[in-house]
């Protein structure tokens, strides 16, 4: 396989398939998340007042019971779109993958906010944030990606989406 014949070819190769598991990650986590009821507004509600009731950010606290569990008809559904759609197919696709992939940072960032009072070991969310980063700036969907068209269009993008 030509793809794995230098360094940076196995090195391309290698950060693809990470974006491909990453992307079925989010999906696994997002089919898990529908069957339990939590893309519905009052599901979506009730998960979240959870991480406000026990956040050790005041602010972050704030922001979900003033803004988002009172307009939890828009946030639910805007998550479940954005995680089965940006974060999931997006990766696994390899399409606009540097976009998806800091979104999808930004995501386990918020996370790792949440989770902050559970008692829930953090590594994830880091781990899975330092990842994602690595993903975009790596520009990974140019490797077994749809990127990798839009790139045979054009090569040098005014602004870094493929």
């Amino acid at each position: 396989m030509d793809l794995l014949r230098t360094r940076a070819d196995r090195s391309q190769f290698l950060i693809a398939c990470l974006r491909i598991l990453m992307g079925a990650v989010f999906l696994a986590v997002w089919a898990d998340n529908l069957a339990k009821g939590f893309y519905s507004p009052s599901g979506w509600a009730d998960f979240v007042q959870r991480y406000a009731d026990t956040t050790k950010v005041g602010l972050y606290a704030d922001l979900l019971n003033n803004v988002m569990i009172p307009n939890a008809t828009l946030f639910a559904y805007g998550q479940m779109g954005i995680e089965l759609v940006v974060f999931g197919l997006f990766l696994v696709l390899g399409l606009f993958t540097p976009v998806s992939g800091l979104l999808a940072a930004g995501f386990q960032l918020n996370l790792l906010i949440a989770t902050s009072g559970t008692g829930e070991w953090p590594g994830t969310y880091i781990i899975m944030c330092l990842l994602l980063v690595a993903i975009a700036l790596g520009q990974s969907g140019r490797t077994m990606g749809l990127d990798a068209r839009l790139a045979q269009r054009n090569p040098h993008p005014r602004l870094p989406v493929y």
